[in-house]
């Protein structure tokens, strides 16, 4: 008799002959080959080797590849980016920052500049970008490894745009600093090219500007001529007073009023000047020395300020103290308060204290003169703290900012980087500062329209700027003075040029 078998039935037994797993859904929607991490972010095997391999070659193009095994390719994208490399560290080991920087103020260097720092950029881009996506990599980039990718791209862009904001600030600064101003106005011929040879002496005018707000015109309140010998590396600063009254044009004429007030008086009569004021004032001043005046430099004392304080202010060595009790103590005062002095020894002037020191005329022993000694003597401060320690480099957006408010010149750009050369090179005692003083000039006289007033002596200054303005190659030999005082004292010195202290 056969056994009957008897089929199981029931839910226990259904489970029983079900096979036993667990599967979550994660498990069931990631592809093979991939993790997760905690966060659920999805991570491939390959994402950390993909980022270091990309921020290799951020680094330095081709690294990455290297890492990847891929030696040719590695070569293809370092050589380039180390040759370039290898070029700017020898063009910046054998210049000086000054130097440096008057190469590259050129339109033509910074526009090829600008280019090149975006073909720069494109390269390591690609070198980033290949490395990371190499086809040697077993899976595709997770969501870990894309993150890694943006964030190394980033860092690589950053510096770029950096670079391309200051060199499309420099260009919009430069653009207003070296601005031709030897125009009359629309419509009017421009002058004539009147550059020297690059071995010849080449005499800028630099005039500072003092713009108030109750003034009806714009008065050049310091006025010097900075000649530079690129032969024998020397230069000559002269300064020129202010209340110069009849002083020759050049063209046979004089100009009656005061010298200060010349070019504002040509801007607002173009049919007389129609060069313009700036060079109506260059024609007098050379007239005035027997010199050619090459080219200009126009100041703006307030703008002065912001040039001298992006440096972090100057070292002036005061050898005589004074009070000037009627300064009108603008930055350096509470609103309101007059009066501004200095003490003998080392000062470090800020930018406001740097331009009281620059104007302040009115305390005791002191006068135009004497101001213009300590307008020369902060102008080489700020010379020597321009040049040192890379200051210039250091400081550029803030030198390019307070440069646009401040500066207008007409000295060609492929002039500067000589120029800054022999600036940065020049020995302090190949410098020949002088002010212009009696018996060069009647400084006693009045006039019922013009105040006080100074009136020059033509053959004797032109006597004396022979020794001061020699051929290239010959060393300046201004006659040896006592310092001017304010008022004319009845022994004349033995000539009329003051060496400044």
């Amino acid at each position: 008799m056969h056994a009957r078998r008897v089929r199981p039935s029931g839910p226990e037994t259904h489970a029983a002959r079900r096979p036993t797993r667990s599967v979550s859904s994660t498990s069931r929607r990631r592809p093979a080959g991939r993790a997760a991490a905690r966060d659920g972010t999805v991570v491939a095997p390959d994402d950390i080797r993909r980022t270091i391999a990309a921020f290799a070659s951020a680094i330095v193009p081709g690294l990455g590849q290297l890492l990847n095994g891929r030696r040719r390719l590695a070569q293809w994208f370092a050589l380039p980016a180390l040759l370039l490399l290898a070029i700017g560290i020898l063009i910046v080991a054998t210049r000086s920052p000054a130097r440096l920087f008057a190469s590259i103020v050129s339109p033509t260097v910074m526009g090829a500049l600008l280019t090149l720092n975006v073909v720069i950029l494109g390269w390591r881009l690609a070198s980033v970008a290949h490395a990371f996506f190499d086809g040697r990599y077993s899976s595709r980039a997770g969501r870990a490894g894309v993150a890694g990718l943006v964030l190394v791209m980033a860092a690589v862009v950053a510096p770029h745009v950096v670079a391309n904001s200051w060199g499309t600030a420099a260009q919009t600064t430069f653009a207003q600093i070296f601005e031709d101003d030897r125009s009359g106005g629309p419509g009017q011929p421009a002058a004539a090219e009147h550059g020297p040879g690059h071995d010849e002496r080449l005499n800028i005018l630099v005039v500072g500007i003092d713009k108030t707000p109750w003034r009806t015109a714009t008065l050049t309140d310091s006025m010097m001529v900075v000649s530079i010998d690129p032969v024998g590396a020397t230069a000559t600063i002269v300064s020129l007073p202010r209340d110069l009254v009849r002083v020759p044009l050049g063209d046979g004429n004089l100009f009656g009023p005061k010298l200060n007030s010349l070019m504002a008086y040509a801007d607002r009569h173009p049919e007389d000047f129609p060069e313009g004021g700036t060079r109506a004032l260059e024609d007098a001043v050379g007239a005035l020395l027997g010199i050619d005046i090459h080219y200009y430099a126009r100041i703006d004392f307030y703008g002065f300020v912001k040039l001298v304080d992006a440096v972090g202010g100057v070292d002036v060595n005061v050898t005589k103290a004074f009070y000037d009790e009627t300064y009108d103590g603008i930055g350096v005062n509470p609103k309101g308060v007059k009066g501004w002095g200095v003490e003998v020894g080392l000062n470090h002037f800020s930018g406001w204290e740097a331009l009281a020191y620059s104007r302040s005329r009115k305390a005791d022993g002191e006068s135009d003169f004497t101001r213009a000694a300590r307008q020369q003597e902060v102008l080489l401060a700020l010379r020597d703290r321009v040049m040192s320690d890379g200051s210039l480099l250091m400081n550029l957006p803030a030198l390019l900012a307070a440069f646009g408010d401040l500066v207008q010149t007409d000295v060609p750009t492929e002039r500067l980087p000589d120029l800054a050369a022999i600036a940065d090179e020049m020995a302090d005692d190949a410098i020949v500062r002088v002010v212009l003083v009696e018996p060069l000039i009647d400084i006693g006289g009045s006039d019922p329209v013009y105040g006080s007033i100074q009136v020059p002596d033509y053959e004797a200054i032109l006597a004396v700027a022979k020794t001061l303005f020699p051929p290239p190659g010959q060393i300046p030999q201004p006659l040896p003075t006592p310092v001017p005082t304010a008022a004319p004292t009845s022994a004349a010195p033995s000539a009329g040029v003051t060496p400044a202290p």
